[in-house]
């Protein structure tokens, strides 16, 4: 998983600076220096980013979490993040196989942190149970 200071790094590959970089988020140049020292960033501002590189929003609010966090807090959050890659590769290798795709939320409340993938000649099925 990327960081936000890769986001920051791709942004500001995009846009030419950190100048051009904290305009396109509304954001102080200082701000953006101050993101670079510390690492962090706050929730809006990488929802922000997430629009300007065109990605999931999802994928750097969990980056800008892990960022912020530490201890097990962290931990869990690097689970939730590796979790999700495992279900989009197979989401990803479910589509490129040309499977109509059925999603579920059962199992949603598990204690476990489990993909179950279920595939029949007709649909890929995936079911994410993530660790409550």
């Amino acid at each position: 998983m990327k960081s936000i200071l890769n986001y920051l790094d791709d942004l500001k590959e995009k846009n030419g600076s950190d100048y051009k970089t904290a305009q396109m988020l509304k954001i102080t140049k200082e701000s953006v220096s101050q993101i670079r020292k510390r690492g962090t960033v706050s929730d809006e501002t990488a929802v922000k980013m997430a629009d300007l590189l065109g990605i999931n929003q999802s994928e750097v609010l969990i980056a800008a979490a892990i960022a912020r966090s530490e201890g097990d807090v962290k931990s869990a959050w690097v689970k939730i993040s590796k979790m999700s890659g495992i279900a989009a590769s197979v989401l990803m290798i479910c589509i490129l196989a040309g499977l109509p795709i059925d999603q579920t939320e059962e199992g949603i409340n598990s204690y476990k942190s489990i993909i179950y993938i279920m595939r029949s000649s007709k649909y890929c099925k995936i079911i994410v149970v993530w660790a409550c």
